[in-house]
This record gives C-alpha cells, structure tokens and sequence, in this order.
C-alpha cells in the first residue's frame, strides 16, 4: 500500500520541477520581419513589423500557450499600411523556433506553411 501512495508523489514533485517554455524575446520570420513576443504565465502578447520599406505592415497579436502549441488573434495596426486580421497557430518546436501550422486573414502571405520563426535573442 504505501508503495502506491509515494508514486504520485514523486509524479508530482517531477511535474512541478520541470521548466515551462519562455518564448519572451526578440524574434524573426526571415528578413525584414521583427517579432517582439512577451509571455506571462500562458498568455502570449505579441508586436511585430515589417523593416522592408515597400512591405510596411505593422501588426499586435495575443492569445495563450496550451502544451506546445500558442493560439493567437492578430490585426494590423495604423503605423503600417496594411488593415489586415485573423489568427496564427503555431507549433512551440523547440526554445528557438516556432513553426506556423495555421493562419487566417493572410499572415505571411501565400507561403506561409513556409515560415519558421526563429530566435534572435530572448530576455530583458
């Protein structure tokens, strides 16, 4: 009997050791796209833009983190000159990269099953 009672425990104690994703930092679609994403808790905010000077589009994203997958809502904003929405579903496929699995409202494009988000740098 007290064999079954330690094994939730030690399960327990395993889970609540283990570290959770941190994808806040300075991040990058490919070239001329910043990606700025601070995490709190599971909530994902999000701002990114276009440094290419005949692709400005500028545009703020939030949703959450659920395992290894970050759901998010997106629209374009007034410092760019698109007026685009949808949402973004990405793949957390390591600390990273991000790889788009889901889109709508045009985010990245035609290509976007392409597009891997990669890393620049990550915390403040």
């Amino acid at each position: 009997m007290a064999k079954i009672f330690f094994l939730p425990l030690i399960m327990a104690v395993f889970l609540s050791t283990t570290q959770a994703l941190d994808l806040t930092g300075d991040w990058s679609a490919g070239k001329g796209e910043n990606i700025y994403i601070r995490q709190v808790n599971n909530t994902i905010w999000c701002y990114s833009e276009s440094t290419v000077k005949n692709e400005n589009w500028t545009s703020i994203a939030y949703g959450n983190l659920e395992g290894n997958t970050v759901s998010l809502n997106w629209a374009d904003v007034p410092k760019g000159n698109e007026t685009l929405m949808g949402t973004l579903t990405l793949n957390v496929t390591s600390d990273n990269e991000l790889q788009v699995i889901d889109q709508t409202g045009g985010w990245g494009g035609k290509e976007w099953r392409q597009i891997k988000i990669m890393r620049i740098n990550s915390g403040f």
